[in-house]
This record gives C-alpha cells, sequence and structure tokens, in this order.
C-alpha cells in the first residue's frame, strides 16, 4: 500500500474520533444519594377519655351515686318504710329508741350510711341522707360519690374547684363547717369538715338548711 495514503488515512481517521469525542456533550452531573430519611411527622395529641359514667347497683353501696335526689337508691321524700325494705344488706333500725331512722355500716367500718325520715308521724318521707366516716383522719372511700367523683375524704379545694358556685357556712350547733352544692332540687349535697381539717367526714342531702347536729338525740 503507499506509504502517503496510509498515513492520509490514520489522520482522517484520529480527526474524525477527536471530532466525535469534542462534540459530545458534558456528562449528567451524578445524582446525591437519598440519605432514606423523611421529615419527622408532627405529633398528635390523644385526647384525654372522660371518664365513664357511675354505674348504680342497688346492692353495692360504693357505686351509689350522691346527688340532689337523693343517695343511690335512697330517694329524698321517698317512702322510710319501703325504701328500708328494698334495701340489702345489714341495715339497723331501731324501732324503739329512733324508729326514723335506719344506719349501715361498711364490712371494713370505713364509712356509714343513714337516712331519716320526718318524726311528724310514721309516714312523713325520707328528708336526710348522709354518708359519713368515724375516723379521726377522714380519708377518701370506696363508697356513694357525686357524678364528679367526690365524697368522704374530699377536700375543700376539690369540691370547690368541681363546684365553683358552691356556698360556704358554718354549722348552727357544733364547730364543723359546710360547702353546700349548687342546685334547683328541693335538699342540697353538703361535705361537712370538723374543725381544723380540710378534708370531708360527711356528705349529706337535706331539705333542711344545714346537715342536723343530731337525728336521734
Amino acid at each position: 500500500m503507499n506509504s502517503t495514503r496510509t498515513s492520509a488515512l490514520v489522520f482522517i481517521t484520529l480527526f474524525a474520533v477527536g471530532s466525535l469525542v469534542g462534540c459530545a456533550g458534558p456528562s449528567s452531573p451524578t445524582s446525591t444519594p437519598s440519605s432514606g430519611l423523611s421529615p419527622s411527622a408532627t405529633p398528635t395529641s390523644t385526647p384525654t377519655p372522660a371518664p365513664e359514667a357511675r354505674v348504680e347497683d342497688p346492692a353495692d353501696p360504693g357505686t351509689w351515686i350522691i346527688d340532689g335526689a337523693g343517695v343511690g337508691p335512697i330517694d329524698v321524700g321517698g317512702d322510710f318504710a319501703s325504701t328500708l325494705g328494698g334495701l340489702t344488706g345489714a341495715w339497723n333500725n331501731d324501732t324503739v329508741n329512733c324508729s326514723w331512722s335506719a344506719w349501715w355500716t361498711a364490712a371494713d367500718s370505713s364509712y356509714s350510711i343513714s337516712f331519716v325520715r320526718g318524726t311528724e308521724s310514721d309516714t312523713a318521707p325520707i328528708r336526710e341522707i348522709s354518708v359519713y366516716s368515724a375516723a379521726e383522719v377522714p380519708a377518701a372511700v370506696t363508697g356513694p360519690l357525686t357524678e364528679d367523683g367526690l365524697g368522704v375524704g374530699a377536700t375543700k379545694t376539690e369540691v370547690l374547684a368541681a363546684y365553683p358556685d358552691a356556698q360556704e357556712g358554718a354549722a348552727t350547733i357544733g364547730s364543723d363547717t359546710w360547702i353546700m352544692l349548687p342546685g334547683d332540687a328541693a335538699a342540697h349535697v353538703f361535705f361537712a369538715f370538723r374543725e381544723g381539717s380540710d378534708t370531708a367526714w360527711d356528705v349529706t342531702v337535706t331539705t333542711g338548711t344545714e346537715p342536723s347536729y343530731e337525728v336521734c338525740g
């Protein structure tokens, strides 16, 4: 082969390859690999569940509700004899010395319940119901409570926080103070506190202007 022709072919080939390389576009930028992390999710607040409504069991005073109508199955204005006859458990009624009152004490003696009819006749309606503790320093008991979960052992602060419109007063006889809950019923709920104590020892529902000092005296 003619050397001059061969050299020309080599030159042309190299020129063509160089032209192709020079015309090629710039290489695509290398993509940065993803870290695999996603933005943190905004935490959602969990609503506080509403307290379950108390379900009363007539045979279990620990489930009874205290309100202006009465305490559990014992209603203000109800018939004394039929109410007493319908209650289960060891209820007491001294027919000789205090026939207008009936009372019951929890098995562990942590609290008692009593109710009283009017003394004007044997058929007078129930006018007062009390849940109380004889403990020197009252503590919360597994007994009747208001819908807001307050009963014997509740503090003044707790009662006033739950019922800001409640009225405070002092007993006419004795040294107790009390808090009367607001309400439209004929009877009202009173939390009673011994002198020097801010823990309720007694919760009474009564048609009177304050809890009775005594019922069988």
